[in-house]
């Protein structure tokens, strides 16, 4: 029976990867680059992505406690906090991540 961070970790797997085409075709909230804004944050509101965050966390937290870490964990939460004004937009970033990941299975 797998543990609870395998758990996480193949969850998170089989959200990421539709989530970041989702992004990069124009939705806007993977990231969280609106949550700060009560205004805009129901318009960008996704529980997908919402979840993926919160397995991300969950997942480092987890780590953590052996001193180990998800690297693709990682730079996903990395771009979560990437929301200065001159930081690529969402789409962007998903793209880039998605490329990585695409060119790594391919390598």
């Amino acid at each position: 029976m797998p543990g609870k961070l395998e758990v996480l970790e193949a969850e998170f797997r089989e959200l990421l990867v539709p989530c970041l085409q989702q992004c990069a075709r124009g939705r806007w909230g993977l990231f969280g680059a609106y949550d700060r804004f009560p205004e805009v944050k129901q318009w960008v509101d996704w529980s997908e992505a919402n979840r993926l965050r919160e397995l991300a966390v969950s997942i480092r937290t987890l780590r953590l406690e052996s001193g180990e870490r998800n690297e693709l964990c990682e730079e996903f939460l990395k771009l979560c906090t990437l929301h200065r004004p001159n930081d690529p937009g969402e789409p962007k970033l998903a793209t880039s991540l998605l490329n990585r990941i695409v060119d790594f299975m391919e390598g």
